[in-house]
């Protein structure tokens, strides 16, 4: 999203910074609402199927970006987004405390917090090759002197630099373009998460009184 914002949008990194916040905040907020509805509730099976229903819906969105996106609908997207991804972030952890003996409790929530971990990392540098990739595809021949690297880290102010006034609506299109087409893979990870939520067992978090 700051690629989008500072090459296709044309905003400053501080502005930048600004517009990512409803993700930034959403995650987090969401990840407390998920948590407490949890426990008064007693079953984070609910809150992980809402996960795996709302994050392909907002990844799928920001697919559709454009040169053209409305301010509302770009801070709409990311919002429904955090929240998406926030408000059954905690649900395998609690499965694990609930469902595993308590003497391999601790082993599954590490595992799960590793795979929170590496998953992101390892996705992220994915996702980063099939934009570089684009990249070259749509700009190589009005960008020839420039390699990868040069390509995806270029801001508009960088763009002005190395492409005549005339090409730069042709670049920023190219930008949005590979920014969305690298936004396809998000949206098949989201859409697996539903396989995850679905085949959680159900089973209480209260503990019943002896």
């Amino acid at each position: 999203m700051p690629t989008y914002f500072q090459v296709v949008r044309g905003a400053s990194a501080t502005v930048s910074g600004v517009l990512s916040l409803p993700i930034a905040i959403g995650v987090p907020v969401a990840v407390m609402c998920g948590s407490s509805a949890t426990s008064l509730l007693g079953y984070y099976n609910p809150f992980m199927i809402i996960t795996g229903i709302l994050t392909p819906i907002a990844a799928g969105l920001l697919t559709s970006l454009s040169v053209e996106q409305s301010l509302t609908s770009l801070l709409c997207y990311q919002a429904l987004l955090g929240v998406g991804a926030g408000v059954g972030f905690q649900g395998p952890q609690v499965a694990a405390q609930t469902i595993l003996p308590v003497n391999d409790s601790p082993m599954g929530i590490a595992l799960i917090i590793f795979a929170q971990n590496f998953g992101p990392a390892l996705f992220v540098s994915i996702v980063q090759t099939v934009f570089t990739g684009q990249l070259l595809t749509r700009l190589g021949s009005l960008l020839p002197n420039l390699d990868t690297y040069s390509l995806s880290a270029m801001g508009m102010s960088d763009l002005e630099k190395y492409v005549p006034s005339a090409d730069i609506p042709r670049v920023i299109e190219g930008y949005d373009k590979a920014l969305t087409t690298a936004f396809f893979l998000p949206v098949g990870l989201a859409c697996a998460s539903m396989i995850g939520a679905l085949g959680m067992e159900w089973r209480s978090v209260k503990r019943k009184d002896v």
